[in-house]
């Protein structure tokens, strides 16, 4: 079973109708960069995780708790 990282996140981007896409324009990243972070195997810089919480205006918790 595949483990979900980020559920904040990526609930926040269904409710818009947004992809991993989005977020990689969003920081004028390619999208296979952005795919590494959302499966865990790359980390997010501080001024990523800044971007994408004022983008969706909530705190880091909300959007990047990862599931117990």
């Amino acid at each position: 079973m595949k483990k979900v990282l980020f559920p904040g996140l990526l609930g926040e981007m269904a409710k818009r109708g947004e992809t991993q896409r989005t977020i990689a324009k969003l920081l004028e990243k390619s999208p296979q960069s952005i795919s590494k972070k959302f499966n865990g195997r790359s980390q997010w810089s501080i001024s990523e995780v800044d971007k994408i919480c004022e983008h969706y205006n909530k705190d880091y918790y909300e959007l990047f708790k990862k599931k117990d």
